[in-house]
C-alpha cells in the first residue's frame, strides 16, 4: 500500500512532505509562484486558442488550403501547449483546473467577446496573447535560479520543459503571423509612398 505517496486531504497544493521527499517553506512558497505563474500562462494559452479558434472558423470556406492548416496547425500546438501545462500544474499538485472547466469560464467573460471580433482584432488579440507568453521565460528563469539554489531540481525540471513548450509555441506564431501586422503595414505604406 502507497499511503506515503498519497495526498492528503488538508494539503490543496499537494505539498506535504511525502516519504521520498521533503519540502521546505522556502521551496514550498517557491512552488506556490510556480503554480501561480503556469496557471496565469495556462489561461493566457487558452485564450490565445480561442482566438486562433476563431478564425479556423473564419476561414473554413477559404478556398486556399494552406492558410486553413496554417491556422490549424497553430490551434493545434496551442491546444497541445495548453493540455501539456495543465498537466504539469497538475503533476507539481495544483488546483484541478481542467481547460473545459477555464474554456467555460472565459466563454462566460461577457467583457472578452472573442466569437464576435473582426479577423483583424484576433490577429491583436492573438499578438498579445503572443507577448505575454514570450514573458514567460524571463518570469521563470529567476524561480529557476532559485530551484537551482535550494536544491529543488523537480521544479526546475518543470520549468525547463515548460519554457522550451511555450517558445515552441511562440516560434511557431512569430514564424507564420507577424507579431506586429499594424506596423509592418504602415512600413509597407511608407515605403510604396517614398518609392
Amino acid at each position: 500500500m502507497d499511503s506515503w505517496n498519497t495526498r492528503h486531504p488538508s494539503d490543496s497544493l499537494g505539498l506535504v512532505a511525502t516519504r521520498h521527499a521533503t519540502l521546505s517553506s522556502t521551496q514550498t512558497c517557491e512552488r506556490i509562484a510556480l503554480l501561480e505563474l503556469l496557471q496565469q500562462h495556462l489561461t493566457t494559452t487558452v485564450q490565445l486558442h480561442q482566438y486562433v479558434h476563431s478564425l479556423e472558423i473564419r476561414l473554413r470556406n477559404v478556398s486556399f488550403v494552406d492558410v486553413r492548416e496554417l491556422f490549424h496547425r497553430i490551434g493545434v500546438a496551442t491546444e497541445h501547449c495548453s493540455a501539456f501545462l495543465d498537466e504539469r500544474i497538475r503533476d507539481m499538485g495544483g488546483a484541478m483546473q481542467l481547460q473545459r472547466q477555464i474554456v467555460n469560464a472565459l466563454r462566460l467573460n461577457q467583457d472578452d467577446r472573442w466569437y464576435e471580433l473582426s479577423f483583424a482584432a484576433c490577429i491583436d488579440q492573438i499578438t498579445q496573447r503572443t507577448h505575454a507568453l514570450m514573458a514567460f521565460s524571463a518570469q521563470a528563469k529567476r524561480l529557476m535560479d532559485r530551484a537551482v539554489i535550494s536544491g529543488d531540481y523537480n521544479s526546475l525540471h518543470v520549468m525547463t520543459d515548460c519554457v522550451y513548450q511555450i517558445s515552441q509555441l511562440v516560434a511557431l506564431i512569430q514564424i507564420h503571423i507577424p507579431l506586429e501586422p499594424l506596423a509592418i503595414a504602415k512600413q509597407a505604406s511608407a515605403r510604396s509612398e517614398r518609392g
